[in-house]
């Protein structure tokens, strides 16, 4: 088992506004949507259920916007150091088929809301990672990585 956990995560902005994950564990909090990779799934399979089962919202995968790495022993706040070494990665994706996002039923122990907050108002509000300067430098000047899947490459008939 790998000792670097993946994340697989949203960044989802709709009309000046980020969807967020709000969460009252000591103190408001909000997070981008998103979790861990569970066995047999790929990364984008992943980043769309952690979306369904945070917001209840169906939305479509699109290229890497940005890559997190929360290793605990160099950090910038006052977090856990044995904490597990993190890896996020950030996909741009959009909502579909005028799916709403709201509250799941079973939501995450400490999750009171989903949340459109206007970018805007990004420095006003705790997040966590605080990547808000990350988030506002992407929207202002778009860089995308794509992820290659390998089953979608041309056969490869090795000998």
């Amino acid at each position: 088992m790998s000792h670097v956990r993946i994340r697989c995560t949203a960044l989802i902005i709709e009309n000046n506004s980020v969807l967020l994950v709000e969460y009252d564990d000591n103190g408001i909090h909000y997070n981008l949507p998103g979790g861990g990779l569970e066995t047999g799934e790929t990364i984008m399979e992943g980043v769309a259920r952690e979306v369904l089962e945070e917001t209840t919202a169906d939305v479509e995968v699109g290229p890497l916007a940005l890559i997190y790495e929360f290793p605990p022993h160099k950090q910038s706040g006052d977090y856990d150091e044995n904490g597990k070494h993190g890896l996020h990665l950030i996909f741009e994706c959009t909502l579909k088929n005028q799916s709403v996002p709201k509250l799941p039923e079973n939501p995450d122990p400490n999750q009171t809301a989903v949340k459109w907050i206007p970018i805007e108002q990004l420095d006003s509000i705790l997040l966590i990672p605080n990547i808000k300067n990350e988030i506002k430098n992407y929207i202002d000047n778009k860089r995308n990585i794509e992820l290659i899947e390998d089953y979608s490459l041309e056969k490869l008939y090795l000998k």
